[in-house]
């Protein structure tokens, strides 16, 4: 697990337990740092977490997270639920093409993009349903696994005395098969 697990330039291998983490917990923006500026005087605003419409609506990116460590931009969704081979910046090196961003984030919005935020929605509502009523279901589990277990260590018991005192195991349940 990474030393910071809300910075997405450290999530270098994303297993099981690290993405059901990330997803539980869900993207931590950064809103009140001095950007790095960098060598044409461009730098990250926090106006690209929101996404203005042609019709005037206003859309927040919750999945646009930045990385103080970087300076980039990476997308939560694409970077948690992409493959590899995909070559998209956003989920896999991230960006800081700070004079393109707007394009860029336009371009990225299409179906990868949109899949793998279904991925996101849908694991976020299992791993809430989970919570709520695997609890109860767990409770049973190991209510019948502790009764099964010492219903084992009797049978246990009762074979070591058996083979301690040399005894035969004997019973007298016969079934007649000859009966029609």
């Amino acid at each position: 697990i990474p030393t910071n697990i809300f910075d997405p330039g450290q999530w270098k291998t994303i297993d099981i337990k690290l993405r059901d983490l990330l997803v539980e917990n869900g993207p931590t923006r950064v809103d009140d740092l001095n950007f790095h500026i960098d060598k044409n005087s461009r730098y990250f605003s926090t106006t690209h977490y929101i996404r203005k419409l042609p019709n005037g609506e206003k859309h927040d990116r919750k999945w646009l997270v930045y990385s103080k460590d970087l300076d980039k931009v990476f997308c939560f969704c694409c970077k948690l639920f992409n493959s590899k081979s995909n070559k998209n910046q956003l989920a896999n090196g991230g960006t800081k093409d700070w004079k393109n961003i707007s394009s860029i984030l336009k371009n990225h919005e299409t179906n990868k993009h949109i899949t793998n935020m279904n991925t996101w929605i849908d694991l976020e509502l299992r791993l809430l349903k989970n919570k709520k009523i695997n609890k109860n279901v767990q409770g049973q589990i190991k209510k019948e696994k502790d009764h099964w277990k010492q219903v084992l260590l009797k049978i246990i018991a009762v074979v070591k005395n058996l083979g301690k005192n040399n005894l035969a195991f004997r019973g007298k349940k016969r079934k007649n098969l000859s009966r029609k």
